[in-house]
């Protein structure tokens, strides 16, 4: 018997390993827990387009997938959920990055503009599938819908690029093991986070969240482990995760795997 109902997985760390791929393992057990009545959304900090679209519609196709940390939720085409973050803020997150030459990108629902395409954004949109494009984010502003700032920036300047009060928002911060040489922080509306949308799917789905399971591996990930009743934690996640929650194997030894197979009721 079926343990979860719905499974939420963030992707770099959970499901996407060091070598920016899916282990062949992950897509066959996700195979046996939809057979077994398990539906499967992702939950991740990156775009709804590239390497995470493509992974979020083999999953489980017509699942409400969460992108951009909980500020944009897709079913197939469809929009469900599209917070876009008030402009003051984000005129001062575009002055701040030009003044100390920093590089954040802004998101709409489908699309990616930064001022200029540096090394770390060009490796960065490579590693994630992404296409990026060069416009002055001023103009994006006045013009577009911007769902989340992301930055991209040297571990040691990760601090400066976040010192920004910004009203109206939330600000969190992210790794990947596929970009080690970057640290990320993500800018979203107040109130917008991973675990809001969590909420958001399993009633759309009409599951109990205490039949959700959430998988993730970065204190990004705590919004939607504090909501479900059976949060996983990769064992070789964050320190202060691993010690508060349930923990299955490492991204290398497919703890995503298990995870599934838990939430489909098929662990022997």
């Amino acid at each position: 018997m079926r343990r979860a109902d719905l499974v939420l997985l963030d992707l770099d760390g959970t499901v996407i390993g060091p070598d920016g791929q899916v282990a062949v393992e992950v897509w066959e057990a996700a195979v046996r827990a939809r057979e077994a009545g398990v539906r499967i959304a992702v939950c991740t900090g990156r775009a709804a387009c590239g390497v995470a679209l493509d992974v979020a519609k083999r999953l489980d196709p017509d699942a409400p997938h969460i992108f951009h940390n909980g500020a944009l939720m897709l079913a197939g085409e469809e929009v469900l959920i599209c917070e876009a973050l008030p402009a003051e803020p984000l005129r001062e997150v575009v002055a701040h990055a030009r003044h100390h030459t920093l590089t954040v990108e802004l998101y709409t629902t489908h699309d990616i503009f930064v001022d200029r395409i540096c090394e770390r954004c060009a490796h960065h949109a490579e590693v994630l599938g992404l296409e990026v494009a060069e416009r002055d984010l001023l103009e994006v502003l006045q013009s577009e819908r911007v769902v989340r700032a992301h930055w991209i920036v040297a571990p040691e300047h990760i601090d400066r690029a976040t010192a920004l009060a910004l009203a109206g928002c939330e600000v969190g911060r992210a790794s990947s093991p596929a970009l080690p040489e970057s640290l990320f922080a993500s800018v979203t509306r107040q109130g917008v986070s991973k675990g809001s949308a969590a909420r958001r799917a399993a009633q759309l789905l009409g599951v109990d969240l205490q039949r959700t399971m959430a998988v993730g591996d970065s204190p990004g990930d705590l919004p939607m482990l504090e909501v479900v009743g059976l949060p996983r934690v990769m064992a070789d996640g964050h320190p202060e995760l691993v010690a508060r929650y349930v923990s299955v194997p490492g991204v290398d030894a497919h703890g995503a795997v298990r995870a599934l197979e838990e939430a489909a009721g098929l662990l022997r």
